[in-house]
């Protein structure tokens, strides 16, 4: 299986989250996907998000999978706490992160199909491109993830401070230590708040 991170975004409107999930643009490889190629019949089975890749961090599911003309798009539904369970619930988590924009990737893997990928073509590079090294023209979807990357840290410290985050979960669960310095330096008047922000 292949990953990627592709030209991708996230916008939550509190109840779910839409997401463009792969586009007609080329990757940090070289490479693109086109939309028209995905096959999802096996996917649209057990529609999973997970985190990161990982697949022991299942958060979710693809509720409404789009295939457009160079875009494929996917409402997101994060699992929602039972309501027995005790203490911090990373789905929970992340969805707070995606919420406030904190993160913001979409990854997916994927397999080629037989004889869906290319060297890219003279044409693909006047499409695309003269970066563009590889297409995959039919490819198997079988998993979705939220990445966290591209991640908003400053954002983070922000959510923090608010407390719309815990500093403990952001530590448990993204490794991300938010000192008190921080959270204290943050909450200075908009006026040279850039300039404060970038010595954290």
């Amino acid at each position: 299986m292949q990953t990627k991170t592709l030209d991708a975004s996230l916008e939550s409107d509190g109840i779910k989250v839409d997401a463009v999930i792969s586009t007609e643009s080329i990757d940090r490889d070289g490479e693109v996907l086109i939309a028209q190629g995905m096959d999802s019949s096996e996917y649209d089975s057990n529609p999973v998000v997970f985190y990161n890749h990982d697949y022991a961090q299942p958060i979710g599911q693809v509720t409404n999978l789009r295939r457009g003309k160079d875009k494929v798009e996917a409402t997101i539904k994060f699992a929602k706490r039972p309501d027995n369970f005790q203490g911090s619930y990373f789905p929970e988590f992340v969805e707070s992160l995606v919420q406030q924009g904190i993160v913001k990737g979409i990854s997916v893997g994927f397999v080629p199909k037989p004889g869906g990928v290319r060297k890219a073509s003279a044409k693909d590079r006047e499409s695309y491109g003269d970066d563009v090294q590889q297409v995959y023209s039919q490819w198997k979807l079988l998993e979705v993830s939220v990445a966290p990357l591209p991640a908003n840290g400053r954002a983070l410290v922000s959510a923090v401070r608010k407390g719309l985050v815990c500093k403990d979960d952001a530590k448990k669960w993204i490794g991300c230590e938010i000192s008190k310095k921080q959270v204290i330096e943050i909450q200075v008047p908009a006026k040279g708040l850039m300039d404060r922000l970038s010595s954290i």
